[in-house]
Order: C-alpha cells, then sequence, then structure tokens
C-alpha cells in the first residue's frame, strides 16, 4: 500500500475532552499523558522521524496529547464513595506508570483473603462457612498468564482502598499541567462540529463551549452523556428528558463507613460475605491515604420490595410508596434513616452480624445505591463520528461504556483497563501519522504506508473489541451473582448456600474471580 502526497495526510489526535473526572477520566489523562509505555509507539515512531511533528513542538503535553477534562460537579471530596478492591486495575497501573502504581499501593491495603459465610445451618454458632480464597495461593495454582499478571516481584496485585482515597492519588500525581486543564462545574449538553470543519466542540450548562477537540472521551459514568449522543446523534437539553439506557437491577445497596481509628489499625486486609434470606453483607477494611489510619466498610444489599429482577411489580401488588432507589452517582448521604434501616434489615433477614453490626453501630457515613448496568449487547457501539467535525469521534470508557453490577467488585478495575487499551491506540493513530509526516520530506512521489495500518475509526474500534468481551461476561456474571447471593429464605437462599460450598470445593469460585481479575488489555 502507497501513499501519494496528493493524498489527504491523516490527522493525529492532538487535543482530547475527557467528560468525567473519576477513576476512568483521570486513568486515562495518567494514559494519555503520564506513560511512557501508552506512548511506546508514538516516541519509537517520533525517534526515527527525520524532524519532530508540529504536534509535539506546539504542545505542552510531553507525548502531543493535550487533554482537558471537564466534571459536573463542584470539586472532588474525597470523603464520599465506599470502598473498592482493584487488582487487573493496580496491574494496569503499574503498567501505566509505575510511580502511579507505587502511590496508589501506598494509599491500599494488601487483600489477602475472600470468605463467604452464611447463617448457620445447625447449632450455636455465629455462621457457617461456604469458601475461602487464599488469593496469592491461588493464583500461584492457576500459574501461566494469571500468575504473570497477578503477582510481579512476589507482590500479589489485590488491594482494598476507598474510592475516594484512589481518587486523591490519581488527581494527585497527575503532571501539573494536566491538572491545570481540569475543570469542574462543567456539565455537558451538546456535541457539535466546529464551524471550520477543525474539529468538535462542546457545550456545558453554563453556557460555555470549549474546543475544537480531535477527540471527546465519555467517563462520565453510567447516566452518561456521551453515550447519549453515541445512541442517539444528540443530547437532551432538559436533563428530565434525558434518553438514559441505564437497566435498574431491583437491587439497592447500601454502606456503612466508619474512619479510621487505632482499632482499624492493620497492615492487610480480608473482604467477608454473609449471607442472609433476601439479603448479604460484606465486611471489610479499605486503605484511606498514605499515612491515613484504615477505613471500616459495611456493604448491605439487598432485594427491592418493588421488583422482581428488573421488572417492577404490579402497582396492586406493592406498596405504592416504594420506589426505586437512585443511581445516586454524587454519593449523598443520608445518615440516621439509613443507620435504622439498615440495622433492622440485617436482623429481619438473618445476616450474621458478627461483623457487620459493630460497624453499621459505629458508622461516620452512609449512603444508599441502586445498581443499575448496561445491556452489553447495545447496537450503537462505544464510538461515533462527529460528522462535519474533520474526522473527529465521540468514545466511551468506563461506566459509560459498560456499567456493570459490582458485585465482582470489577467496576474500578475495567474502567482503568480502558484507559490503558484506549490510551494505546491512541498514541498507535498518533505514530502512524508521525511515520507518514517524515516521510513526506523524501524526494519519491510515493511514500510507502503501513501496510494494514488502520484508521482512527478502526483502532476505536479494535479498543471496543478487546475491552467489550470480558466487560460484557463480568456484566452478565455479576449481574447472576447478584440475584443468587440476594436468594430469598427457603429453596433459593438453600441453593445459593449449597452452590457457593460446591463451588469452592470444586475450584469454580477460584475461576470466576481470577477470570475477571486478571487483566485483558489485548
Amino acid at each position: 500500500q502507497r501513499f501519494n502526497k496528493g493524498q489527504q495526510q491523516p490527522k493525529p489526535v492532538e487535543k482530547i475532552a475527557i467528560i468525567g473526572a473519576g477513576i476512568a477520566g483521570l486513568s486515562l489523562a495518567h494514559a494519555l499523558e503520564n506513560s511512557q509505555s501508552c506512548a511506546k509507539p508514538y516516541t519509537d515512531a517520533l525517534s526515527l522521524s527525520s524532524s519532530y511533528s508540529s504536534s509535539t513542538e506546539s504542545s505542552s503535553a510531553p507525548f502531543g496529547i493535550e487533554t482537558h477534562i471537564y466534571d459536573s460537579r463542584a470539586s472532588l471530596n474525597f470523603e464520599t464513595g465506599a470502598g473498592v478492591q482493584i487488582n487487573g486495575g493496580a496491574r494496569t497501573l503499574q503498567k501505566i506508570n509505575a510511580d502511579l502504581h507505587k502511590s496508589v499501593v501506598d494509599a491500599a491495603l494488601p487483600l489477602k483473603t475472600i470468605r463467604s459465610r452464611t447463617k448457620p445451618w445447625f447449632g450455636t454458632s455465629d455462621f457457617a462457612t461456604l469458601l475461602e480464597l487464599n488469593l496469592k495461593e491461588i493464583i500461584q495454582q492457576t500459574g501461566g498468564a494469571v500468575e504473570e499478571e497477578l503477582i510481579v516481584d512476589g507482590e500479589v496485585m489485590a488491594y482494598t482502598i476507598m474510592r475516594g482515597a484512589l481518587q486523591e492519588v490519581l488527581l494527585n500525581t497527575l503532571p501539573t499541567d494536566t491538572s491545570s486543564r481540569i475543570s469542574f462545574g462543567k456539565t455537558l449538553v451538546g456535541i457539535n462540529n466546529d464551524k471550520n470543519k477543525n474539529g468538535i466542540m462542546c457545550q456545558f450548562n453554563d453556557g460555555s463551549e470549549e474546543g475544537p477537540f480531535d477527540l471527546v472521551i465519555g467517563c462520565d459514568g453510567i447516566n452518561s452523556a456521551v453515550k447519549e449522543y453515541i445512541d442517539h446523534g444528540s443530547i437532551s437539553s432538559n436533563a428530565g428528558e434525558k434518553r438514559s439506557s441505564a437497566i435498574y437491577s431491583g437491587i439497592r445497596i447500601q454502606y456503612a463507613v466508619q474512619d479510621g481509628s487505632d482499632e482499624t489499625e492493620t497492615e492487610s486486609s480480608e473482604l467477608v460475605q454473609y449471607f442472609g434470606d433476601g439479603a448479604y453483607a460484606l465486611a471489610g477494611v479499605y486503605g484511606a491515604g498514605e499515612k491515613r489510619k484504615p477505613t471500616k466498610g459495611a456493604f448491605l444489599i439487598s432485594r427491592d420490595e418493588g421488583y422482581i429482577g428488573p421488572f417492577k411489580k404490579r402497582d396492586n401488588e406493592i406498596n405504592n410508596d416504594i420506589s426505586k432507589a437512585n443511581e445516586n452517582s454524587d454519593w449523598t448521604q443520608d445518615v440516621q434513616s439509613l443507620e435504622s434501616e439498615m440495622s433492622t434489615c440485617i436482623k429481619d433477614r438473618n445476616v450474621p452480624s458478627l461483623q457487620v453490626g459493630p460497624i453499621v453501630d459505629n458508622s461516620d457515613r452512609f449512603f444508599e445505591l441502586g445498581v443499575y448496568f448496561h445491556n452489553p449487547f447495545s447496537l450503537s457501539g462505544w464510538s461515533r463520528e462527529v460528522r462535519g467535525s474533520g474526522g473527529g469521534f465521540a468514545v466511551l470508557a468506563g461506566d459509560a461504556a459498560h456499567a456493570m453490577p459490582p458485585f465482582l467488585g470489577q467496576g474500578s478495575n475495567q474502567a482503568i483497563q480502558d484507559a490503558y487499551c484506549l490510551g494505546s491506540k491512541i498514541f498507535e493513530h498518533n505514530a502512524h501519522c508521525e511515520r507518514i509526516l517524515s516521510s513526506m520530506g523524501d524526494d519519491e512521489n510515493n511514500i510507502e504506508m503501513d501496510q494494514g495500518k488502520p484508521s482512527l475509526r478502526n483502532l476505536l474500534k479494535e479498543y471496543e473489541n478487546i475491552r467489550w468481551a470480558p466487560t460484557a461476561s463480568i456484566t452478565l456474571k455479576a449481574g447472576l451473582l447478584g440475584y443468587l447471593e440476594t436468594g430469598n429464605k427457603g429453596f433459593l437462599s438453600g441453593f445459593r448456600d449449597a452452590f457457593f460450598f460446591v463451588a469452592g470445593k470444586i475450584g469454580l469460585a477460584r475461576k470466576v474471580f481470577l477470570d475477571s481479575a486478571t487483566p485483558r488489555l489485548e
């Protein structure tokens, strides 16, 4: 394949709008402006060039891409949110930037063990044990690519950390120029082409317009405005008319967060499930930041009385005062009512309260979220060209692309992997552009192109294809687990207990956990 000098030269990606400053958005900013690994295709091409490209000379970013981050919140509140576990995400952060990974590890706690327990089967014991996973042991037993990815230099890539602490590290470790380009209080309300066909313009709720951009990347969560644009070609101007594709699962989660104290001091963490009837709880200790005392967290997951799975019961079957739980993306707190509700639910649904009860009684903050997800079999895909923009695209990452139920603990992990994979594909495109630009000075009338090198459109599709399969698989498995784990009293809860007990014995639980935890980046 040859490139004729009379043809239009492929355009490099130089300026990107990232919508959302959550874990996906901040990780993506690192991948694009703070990662030698992601940028390697481009820097390799640049080192072979006869001259530096104009994008590198004119940009304040070290790898020729300038990111601008816009978030609808007034600021990042690092005390909001519950705890998360990071495994494949931790390994991916190490690939993005080793110093960034170290900063996250210093703020987190190593996760050693995961246990599942249920209400006692016999006698007067507090619980019956269904399964236990020693993470280092099961990774070593599995071996191969799993061990290569999840044990690095003897260190197991599994940690617990508060969501706010993770965001704080991601924000504070950004290059200074990058962090100076973060704008808060900006809700995206429009995506349009630049009048001169030089890129994409973004309109915000405060009346401002920013751009032009070569890409607009939606990291704006489950009710993503960028996803609405990709699905429908426009963004609703009225928030009440927003065409959201989020599906309510009929499951709600209540969180109790107990801030660090002398009694929470520990060098490692374990996560313990406690199954009851129609509900279960998860107790654990989470890193809260470097040199800060760890935080205790208790999650209470229960079926919504007004729903059977994602389907609402008929009005004559339910109390009309019952409404589905909000997605609560802003993590609005509700202290007194939730404390009482959680305590009552634990008692009424026979959830063993050995660890969970004291955390609820002594917690400082409470939150409630409905569990929402996206149908992974969307026909719209994860990207869309903005017509009239000169080849600009809108594309999705994180929950905006594949919001999933949290029952495998993979939301943050998959968002970080999206960032690495998408960043690498963008740099692959820019490397291709650099090679062509460098060759333009040759005396020959025709210039050799990379044989079969895909366009930006195809590279974005490659990113989607790489990331769709693992995220779709996790979404389906996590959804099934959520309904199984909240089985009602009688046959369903008994079946659940038997399933988990057998799954632990035959290695199925190990396989499901490690398949989800192992990063899938290519």
